[in-house]
């Protein structure tokens, strides 16, 4: 499982303002309008430097350096040089070098010269850094030197403004997960059928009523499986079903029967082996009779019939519960319209699947995805440059094709994230095991990119109890930033 930062980052940020006017340099400069503002892990420190009354000997350099400084650790911004009348004259007439390496080059103007025209001199100061932790509650000073002759002959600092209150920039995660792999593919494919018989008989009867059609799609559906020389038929496997009218062990019998009629007659058509047919007769379907009432609104005393199928009385008596009702149009209706779709044969044909090369991948992906197992379809992705439209087709078709693998869902939702389509991502998780931990601790980050907290800290703090490791860094962050607001 590959840890990676987010794509999409949330703008945090903190601030400090000092307007009020504060005197540096012997009191004859001026710091107004003092502001550091801090965005996306770079501090910016704007300010009015009015440098108008100081003084400066005629062979002095006066140097302003604005520093951040925790008194152990400090970051220097570029340096203000004033220079006296004839060090001005020295550094136009014979290209000195500035005092400082880094010197807020535009202001290096001879202060005296302008003095004598009459001409105030305020620097629209700005500078800015990278944010470091350790700037937390540290100082913002002018620290003041003089150079003489081309000596260093003092220099002291002055604080000015703390960095105030600080917004805490949480640095969230997710995971990129790696797909298990699945040496075997097995799929199934499962399918009902309504095949009629004559009452209480078994024989397939092709030309009885729609059986023709039926039993077509039957063997239709099994040979296109059958043919494929891609996939190899396991096994299949036909339920039978009966509706409750007669005994509940006459219609047991009936059932397992009519499973067997079935399993031959797919048998004889396909020339898939017997033995590789499993029949069962399941009996009377009861589930299905209440599915066929509950889309029935219109049943005459339908809580009636509701109240007898969910009864704890014998199958037997349920039946015949339900044939004494009156009137007796209820059970002619049930017997008429719903115990017919009772009578129907379920199968599921099981297969296998070759392993495909990329080149073969690369087709199926589109043509006949569900051949390719995640791992193959990475295989796809992972042939194209991250991130493009290739790599995140494939990510997508892994989640579609297969929504119960957390791999698959949470791998196309960090696609979705990274473009900023927090609902898309979330209808992929929410179509994936929700019990997992992995898919929880994705949830709980959309929710936080979504500033749903309450959602956030419920999810992450499930996905943390499971033990995942982003969802408990993910979980701390939010809080610190929660807490610092």
């Amino acid at each position: 499982m590959k840890r990676i930062l987010p794509i999409i980052y949330m703008a945090m940020f903190f601030a400090t303002s000092v307007s009020a006017q504060q005197l540096f340099y012997a009191e004859e400069g001026e710091i107004s309008n003092l502001n550091v503002n801090r965005a996306n892990g770079e501090v910016t420190v704007t300010m009015d430097i009015d440098i108008s009354n100081i003084s400066v000997g005629r062979d002095e350099t006066i140097i302003i350096t604005p520093i951040v400084t925790d008194n152990v650790q400090k970051v220097t911004m570029p340096s203000i040089e004033l220079m006296g009348r004839r060090a001005y004259l020295y550094y136009m007439r014979d290209g000195q070098n500035p005092e400082t390496e880094n010197p807020f080059a535009a202001q290096r103007v001879a202060k005296r010269a302008e003095k004598k025209e009459g001409i105030n001199q305020v620097i629209n100061y700005e500078a800015t850094f990278a944010f470091e932790e350790w700037m937390r509650g540290s100082t913002v000073a002018i620290r003041e030197g003089l150079c003489g002759c081309g000596k260093l002959r003092g220099e002291k600092t002055k604080s000015f403004a703390d960095f105030g209150h600080v917004i805490y920039n949480p640095d969230y995660v997710w995971s990129f997960i790696a797909p298990d792999p699945e040496p075997i593919k097995v799929r199934d494919e499962s399918h009902s059928a309504y095949i009629n018989f004559w009452v209480d008989k078994y024989e397939i009867l092709e030309n009885y009523k729609n059986n023709a059609s039926e039993l077509a799609g039957i063997i239709n559906s099994i040979s296109i499986v059958y043919e494929d020389e891609d996939l190899t038929i396991t096994s299949i496997t036909i339920e039978g079903w009966a509706s409750p009218e007669a005994t509940q062990y006459h219609n047991q019998v009936l059932s397992q029967n009519r499973a067997n009629s079935l399993a031959n007659y797919v048998s004889k058509k396909t020339g898939i082996e017997r033995a590789r047919i499993e029949a069962i007769g399941c009996g009377e379907d009861w589930a299905g009779l209440r599915a066929c009432v509950d889309a029935t609104p219109g049943l005459y005393k339908r809580d009636e019939v509701y109240e007898i199928i969910d009864s704890d009385l014998t199958l037997d008596q349920k039946d015949y519960k339900l044939s004494q009702l009156k009137p007796s149009d209820i059970y002619t209706r049930l017997m008429n319209e719903m115990y017919p779709k009772l009578r129907r044969n379920d199968y599921k044909i099981i297969y296998e699947v070759r392993n495909f090369d990329l080149a073969e991948a690369r087709i199926l992906i589109d043509e006949n995805p569900k051949k390719l197992s995640v791992e193959e379809i990475y295989k796809v992705a992972g042939s194209y440059e991250k991130g493009s439209k290739e790599y995140n087709h494939a990510l997508e078709v892994a989640a579609q094709q297969y929504p119960e693998v957390v791999a698959a869902a949470v791998n196309a939702a960090n696609v979705a994230i990274s473009d900023g389509d927090y609902a898309k991502a979330l209808d992929v998780l929410k179509r994936s095991n929700q019990a997992d931990d992995r898919v929880l601790a994705a949830e709980g980050y959309i929710y936080i990119m979504q500033q749903e907290y309450d959602k956030a800290r419920e999810t992450l703090a499930e996905a943390a109890k499971l033990g995942n490791e982003d969802a408990k860094h993910n979980l701390a962050e939010m809080e610190k930033h929660l807490s610092s607001i």
